[in-house]
């Protein structure tokens, strides 16, 4: 999951007016959370506009750069913190303390990363957070060094250490609905002897790479949100919205966990067979240009490296009613020579 940048613009006049009408601390909070969602949601600003927002600069979250992997792991706590609870609406999270062994397995997974993963982290990553509490698997965003260097902040949910690949990416999938149970429900299968951790950490660096080499269209370089020349705009129209022939209108409103609207379960089928015949390797993928780059680089690692697949499987009354693969849609693999660019044989 990154933070996203979008192209509306022309709102900085409002914002200055709503900055001069907060004068007690409830409208200072509410006035920070809508500040925060415009700027990494709602409309497009220059570098320096960016910067102009406390939470874009490293100065915010304190201390120096490290590229020792395990010196950029920050406590939750002070602007880092509030700034995520304020965000996200949610009060609850607390800092979590990694164990030897999560270090370790952080470790392992961080040295499995291929090359130009793991040196987009090392170089780019500024502060790492670990969080109890989080609704969904991670959240990768930039900021800015005084001298303008681009880094990244990364917010996991410590809970995907104790989850299955299978076991987490079928919870993600299931908040899509509403009117789950046992036995209606969808199911993911193909990563069952690996930690979720993997899934997830290789997914957020390859937002890191994405932020920090412009892969999709999406950062404050206007000139290059309008190369129609990007393979991304073979998919999408703009960074929300495929191209009407890759639109589902059932799906395209609903969010994951709970961000948003959902759709009942008994549309399973139809995500299925939308999925069967789209560019997308998982329905995560659907959602912008930038989990979809985040997706197709994961997958297309995780497949040729592990042998994992993404299956999803629709179930009704508890019998499995349709079946959706990644590694049986031969429409999936669109970004297979860029990912193959980035990635090279070095899987």
């Amino acid at each position: 999951m990154s933070l996203i940048i979008v192209e509306i613009g022309g709102f900085n006049n409002k914002i200055e007016i709503l900055k001069k009408v907060c004068n007690n601390g409830l409208m200072k909070k509410l006035v920070f959370v809508l500040l925060a969602f415009l700027s990494v949601s709602c409309f497009a600003y220059t570098k320096k506009e960016l910067k102009a927002f406390p939470y874009k600069n490293t100065s915010f979250y304190g201390g120096s750069f490290s590229s020792d992997l395990l010196e950029k792991i920050r406590p939750f706590e002070g602007n880092a913190a509030d700034y995520l609870m304020n965000f996200d609406n949610i009060y609850t999270y607390k800092n979590h303390n990694l164990s030897n062994t999560e270090k370790s397995l952080f470790a392992i997974y961080f040295n499995g990363l291929p090359q130009a993963l793991k040196d987009v982290v090392t170089n780019h990553v500024y502060a790492i957070y670990f969080v109890d509490g989080m609704e969904y698997g991670a959240m990768t965003d930039i900021i800015f060094g005084e001298d303008d260097r681009e880094y990244c902040i990364i917010y996991f949910n410590a809970d995907i250490f104790y989850h299955t690949m299978d076991e987490w990416l079928t919870y993600r999938d299931n908040t899509l609905f509403n009117n789950t149970d046992d036995k209606n429900k969808v199911v993911v299968e193909g990563g069952q002897d690996y930690v979720a951790f993997l899934q997830t950490l290789t997914h957020e660096a390859a937002h890191v790479y994405d932020f920090i080499n412009n892969v999709t269209p999406y950062t404050y370089d206007s000139t290059q949100a309008t190369d129609r020349g990007n393979v991304f705009f073979s998919v999408w129209q703009d960074k929300f919205t495929p191209l009407k022939k890759y639109r589902n209108k059932k799906f395209e409103k609903a969010s994951y966990y709970g961000f948003g609207g959902q759709v009942s379960i008994s549309q399973g089928k139809n995500l299925i067979e939308y999925l069967a015949k789209s560019p997308f390797c998982t329905a995560y993928a659907s959602k912008n240009w930038m989990d979809d780059f985040a997706e197709a680089l994961t997958y297309h690692h995780l497949q040729k490296k592990y042998g994992i697949d993404y299956k999803i499987t629709w179930y009704k009354n508890g019998q499995p009613k349709a079946t959706y693969s990644y590694k049986d849609n031969p429409n999936a693999h669109v970004y297979d020579v860029l990912c193959k660019e980035i990635l090279g044989d070095d899987l």
